[in-house]
């Protein structure tokens, strides 16, 4: 299969651009599933950088306890407590046309296990990053026969090695993926200095990118670029992941040395405005 490259052409088309039109509603709901309050920031990088790219309005789920920090942190996003696996199963029937993002700072826990299979069985459009992934560590064959056509896993090496475990010897990761994209129908974005975004039917390799994003926070700022982005009346799983991916890329680019995660959600905006401007060409 051909890598082709990660650019403009591939996606913009499909880029979610806000019309007269358009209204909080038609953009979309993306639910962000928080998880342990020694990580919730990972949960509120996710969150801001979605709000910022192509979705009208995001939830997060939340402890009693997490509740509360969202609320004094963040006042634009929606909140929702949720304090048992009952509650969570009652709101996701209810809100099953959300697209759901699970993983960042959620815990690699037996609660992160059944949450992301809930969610896996029974809503659409799911993204699977870091602890929603390692949970399955002792699953890997079970998780990726839940994965569909339209859900995005978004690994690091190690984390794809872990539900990937019969690859651990292969070095090269174009070789990783391409074996891969044989075993699930989902979407995969390998992450790494040239990050692969792939299905069974195209991969993309993502080339110009910086060193810079090699720093706690900028995965969970991906995973949420890329979750807003994916939808129904949006884009497809591909195509989300590989803008989610190039906009990442291309923010760091611009802000050079130095970067944290916070920044890259602070500059969004201008990688936004440039995507508009070619989109208009």
């Amino acid at each position: 299969m051909k890598f082709i490259n990660n650019s403009l052409g591939f996606w913009i088309k499909k880029f979610p651009i806000k019309t007269s039109k358009s209204h909080k509603y038609s953009r979309g709901q993306l639910v962000v599933v928080s998880g342990e309050k020694e990580m919730i920031g990972a949960s509120m990088l996710s969150a801001e950088a979605a709000l910022r790219t192509g979705v009208g309005a995001v939830k997060a789920l939340c402890s009693k306890e997490n509740f509360k920090i969202f609320t004094s942190n963040f006042p634009s996003l929606l909140k929702k407590e949720i304090n048992s696996f009952n509650e969570f199963k009652k709101f996701v029937l209810q809100n099953k046309n959300s697209v759901y993002l699970i993983g960042p700072g959620a815990g690699a826990t037996s609660a992160t296990l059944k949450k992301t299979t809930y969610l896996l069985k029974n809503v659409r459009y799911v993204i699977l990053d870091a602890d929603a992934l390692t949970s399955f560590k002792k699953k890997t064959k079970y998780l990726l026969k839940l994965l569909d056509e339209n859900k995005i896993i978004t690994p690091h090496i190690k984390e794809f090695k872990t539900i990937f475990p019969q690859l651990k010897k292969i070095n090269n990761n174009k070789k990783l993926i391409l074996s891969a994209i044989k075993q699930t129908k989902a979407t995969i974005v390998l992450k790494g200095n040239n990050t692969l975004i792939a299905n069974n039917k195209k991969i993309l390799i993502n080339k110009k990118t910086s060193n810079e994003l090699a720093v706690i926070g900028t995965g969970d700022v991906l995973a949420g670029l890329i979750s807003s982005l994916v939808g129904d009346k949006k884009m497809k799983p591909i195509e989300a992941a590989a803008a989610g991916v190039w906009i990442h890329s291309k923010t760091a680019i611009n802000l050079k040395r130095g970067l944290i995660a916070e920044d890259l959600i602070k500059n969004i905006k201008k990688t936004i405005n440039y995507i508009y401007g070619k989109y208009s060409k």
